[in-house]
């Protein structure tokens, strides 16, 4: 059983999570849009983006409070990760991918 938010609406789809897994490995066959990663790439995309903004302030390129303000927060930050919200206005109620970014290392750079 799952149960999510609709994409539109304003109220929640509860339905089978064997059906709705489907509905989502059909979006990744159909689009061919995303890989899914064999390893988790997190400390090494932290890292790089460290390494860059420090690159960055070191030449004078950005000014402190540029560095401060897009140095990502450790404790806050995860993966960008996908996920999918039910489309229940629509015949057969496909799938629609969410990016969820907000809490990435890229995003204050970005």
């Amino acid at each position: 059983l799952i149960i999510r938010v609709t994409d539109k609406g304003n109220n929640f789809y509860i339905g089978s999570a064997i059906e709705f897994e489907k509905k989502a490995q059909k979006f990744f066959t159909d689009t061919n849009a995303f890989i899914e990663l064999s390893s988790n790439p997190f400390n090494e995309i932290l890292d790089k983006v460290i390494q860059l903004l420090n690159t960055l302030r070191g030449k004078n390129f950005i000014r402190k409070w540029q560095y401060e303000q897009m140095m990502p927060d450790r404790t806050n930050c995860e993966l960008a990760h996908l996920y999918f919200n039910p489309k229940t206005h629509k015949d057969g109620i496909p799938v629609r991918p969410i990016e969820s970014t907000i809490h990435a290392s890229t995003t204050k750079i970005s």
